[in-house]
């Protein structure tokens, strides 16, 4: 059975104070419903915000002052009350501490007595988090996705959804679930912004930075390929940094997380949406993909690859939108463009296989390759696939930079990529390392 090393404890309050805070979080919803009403409670403004902390003070107060008369026991840490009251209120109760630690990346919970966290890669048990009861769990997801339109319940027992602050959040309860809610809150981190804070991340070596920097500029089509959590995002908003300032750029997600918008003069962000309540109103990655067309792009950047968007990709690729990027959920290079063909076979177009792999063959350059080293605690690049075409049915390709276990770090492999010329006609400087070069680099 896995077991997990327990977090490290985040002050946790003493059982007088969690006793009062139960009785003092009822009287204080109570009392915020009669003067802000339900609506305005799932979605406050920055002065209901401050009432709300005011009277969540004076209730406190009163406790204090009730126990300091009857010979009661006093609140051991009143103004970790109040906050502990605010959060399970307007944001995420006991889970918020967590939520503001920097190095938290995701947190589970599996039971009302069972969360945990991931941690600089490592998941982590978190004993003193505990809530009352499964109902407890419900109520604050409801009130997480109450003002996103979304829902909770036997009808629709699967929520997924992006908070106010990016973060992904993924809920199931029976008949989903065997007996729990089951909640999945992914924080939305970028660590970098640029390949070159990669590089001092140590997520990837400098030549292959400067090959992919070069590569990125000339137009070439990258894949990137790794599983969750692998940082395929955040190296997609590091290679779309590297974009030259005169392309236009239509980036296309479901949950908006890239921030190239800041980085780039002339950069669209597109976002999809799910249907609300009544089943009306989504807006799909599909859909997304068709109008970029329309905008006038020279780049079309899709943040995941999972559906029949694929052959809206595929099909931009061949009109003239080079230097295109993507991610996709793959173990290998080779994976990634098998599971990409795969996906526009998904189209309700209904392409054939054969139509579907000539396509991936002729759009596709370049696939990278991430994953998460729990050995290192990093995210490392560990591999830049090129492809070279079609043998038969089959795609064919190399490895021009691959992964060295001795010295830990991505190599040349001393082939000479095809894209070299796509370098060249865009007047891109860039050389092949040379083995002096690559001894320096390490």
């Amino acid at each position: 059975m896995d077991t997990w090393p327990a977090s490290a404890d985040k002050a946790s309050p003493s059982a007088a104070d969690r006793l009062a805070e139960r009785t003092l979080r009822e009287g204080v919803r109570e009392e915020l419903k009669r003067l802000l009403g339900e609506g305005q409670l799932l979605a406050p403004g920055p002065e209901d915000e401050a009432r709300i902390r005011v009277l969540i003070g004076e209730h406190v107060a009163e406790y204090q002052r009730r126990a300091a008369v009857t010979n009661g026991t006093l609140l051991r840490d009143p103004a970790g009350l109040e906050q502990r009251l605010f959060d399970g209120l307007l944001r995420m109760g006991i889970l918020q501490p967590y939520m503001d630690d920097p190095q938290v990346e995701e947190l589970l919970i599996n039971a009302p007595n069972r969360v945990l966290c991931i941690e600089d890669g490592q998941k982590r048990l978190l004993p003193d988090v505990t809530f009352e009861d499964d109902e407890e769990v419900r109520q604050l997801v409801k009130r997480l996705i109450g003002p996103l339109g979304r829902r909770l319940d036997e009808t629709s027992p699967m929520v997924d959804a992006r908070l106010a602050d990016g973060s992904r959040l993924n809920a199931a309860i029976p008949p989903a679930t065997t007996r729990y809610c089951v909640v999945a809150i992914r924080k939305f981190i970028l660590l970098a912004h640029s390949l070159e804070q990669l590089v001092a991340l140590g997520t990837l070596s400098r030549p292959a930075a400067d090959f992919l920097d070069a590569a990125v500029q000339a137009g070439v089509n990258i894949l990137v390929s790794g599983p969750t959590g692998s940082g395929k995002t955040t190296l997609l908003n590091c290679l779309g940094s590297s974009i030259p300032a005169s392309d236009r750029t239509v980036t296309i997600e479901e949950t908006a997380e890239l921030r190239l918008e800041s980085q780039l003069p002339d950069c669209v962000a597109l976002q999809a949406r799910a249907g609300n309540i009544e089943g009306v109103g989504e807006i799909r990655i599909r859909d997304l993909v068709r109008n970029a067309l329309r905008m006038r792009p020279h780049r079309i950047i899709v943040g995941e690859v999972r559906g029949g968007e694929a052959l809206d990709m595929l099909l931009a690729l061949t009109t003239g939108h080079d230097g295109s990027l993507g991610t996709i959920h793959g173990s290998s290079p080779r994976d990634a463009l098998d599971r990409l063909a795969t996906l526009a076979l998904m189209a309700e177009e209904r392409l054939s296989k054969e139509a579907a792999i000539e396509m991936v063959a002729r759009t596709m350059d370049l696939v990278v390759q991430v994953r998460f080293s729990p050995r290192s605690g990093r995210r490392q690049v560990v591999s830049i696939f090129e492809v070279a075409g079609l043998e038969g049915d089959v795609l064919t390709g190399h490895e021009i930079w691959g992964w060295d276990p001795q010295a830990e770090q991505l190599t040349w492999k001393g082939i000479a990529p095809r894209c070299l010329d796509k370098m060249a006609e865009r007047s891109i400087p860039y050389a092949p390392p040379s083995p002096t070069l690559l001894e320096t680099a390490r």
